[in-house]
């Protein structure tokens, strides 16, 4: 049997995921395809388009300057169109103070102020499939109608987008999250940062067992950034 014909149980594909796992590209469109499903029901498909990309992640070789992601559109946050949309918001929110994102200060920005992903057409932005493999985020649980229940549903999140200059970086986010919580209430407060775990040698160093003496706490400690109390909680040290 030659190489060519050889059956082989390596380098499949998840269908409907495509060959990329994460990329930057310029957004060129996002045009609306309406769609129509067995029993009649209608709804609109998203083509997010983008030219110029960057493939940083793939099983397998891509050689095209554009590519496409596609999802249905939808007003719920757990939906695949609402993975991406939360993630594109807190990508841009992170531009924003503490004081302009709090209902309660005269300094807050609504989010109708804000921008909208439509204003970052020509723009760069970096996708992520949450698939939790390699170090990618974990897949969000969304409801499947097949199995009558919510489960880890793999799908698309921004984690960068140009001109939303965060005021933090990655590990400013998770020195943030850890300060005043147990390991256990930050690690749930981590996961659920779009922005933080797509910073991969920070999801490396979060996800260390607690005994590793390079965990991302443990650093931590060491460097006298922070203190843990007889409760577990961890206390940044200066504040």
């Amino acid at each position: 049997m030659t190489e060519e014909n050889k059956v082989s149980t390596r380098n499949l594909v998840d269908t409907g995921l495509g060959p990329l796992r994460r990329v930057t590209g310029i957004l060129d469109s996002m045009p609306r395809e309406p769609q129509t499903y067995e029993g009649g029901r209608t709804a609109n498909r998203i083509n997010i388009n983008l030219k110029d990309i960057e493939v940083i992640e793939a099983v397998e070789p891509y050689h095209f300057p554009i590519y496409t992601i596609q999802v249905n559109e939808s007003n719920r946050k757990k939906s695949r169109w609402g993975a991406i949309a939360e993630s594109f918001n807190s990508a841009v929110d992170a531009q924003y103070s503490p004081a302009q994102i709090d209902p309660s200060s005269p300094e807050y920005v609504a989010p109708k102020d804000r921008p909208d992903i439509g204003d970052y057409i020509g723009a760069r932005l970096g996708f992520v499939l949450q698939d939790g493999i390699d170090g990618r985020p974990t897949p969000p649980s969304m409801w499947d109608g097949r199995q009558n229940k919510e489960v880890p549903t793999p799908c698309w999140a921004v984690y960068s987008v140009e001109g939303a200059n965060s005021q933090h970086s990655a590990l400013d986010t998770a020195i943030e999250l850890l300060d005043g919580k147990t390991l256990a209430a930050f690690n749930t407060a981590f996961m659920a940062n779009v922005g933080a775990r797509a910073d991969a040698a920070l999801l490396k160093a979060v996800s260390m067992p607690v005994s590793a003496p390079s965990s991302f706490t443990n650093t931590m400690i060491a460097s006298k950034q922070f203190t843990k109390d007889a409760q577990g909680v961890f206390h940044r040290v200066g504040k």
